[in-house]
């Protein structure tokens, strides 16, 4: 299972922190986010808008390099109309 990078992991943390409106600390997913991400082969993943308090999903961004996840940062998408 790739685990994220520790050079990117405090720029994570941060940015999820400050855009992510849930209750539970992400320490107890993230094994499972990134597990997802594994499977899927995706380099990314996506919080519904419902949860960022910003009307968008957020997409944290991240580079595969030596079976790490390097954070690379956000981008958003509105919901319903599909335009960022």
């Amino acid at each position: 299972m790739s685990m994220i990078s520790p050079d990117s992991i405090e720029l994570f943390y941060r940015t999820y922190d400050s855009l992510v409106k849930e209750p539970l600390p992400l320490a107890l997913y993230l094994n499972q986010i990134t597990a997802k991400m594994d499977a899927e082969n995706r380099d990314y993943f996506v919080i519904p808008a419902k949860k960022t308090g910003r009307k968008k999903d957020i997409y944290f961004q991240f580079e595969r390099k030596d079976n790490e996840l390097v954070f690379k940062g956000i981008h958003t998408r509105r919901t319903g109309d599909g335009n960022s």
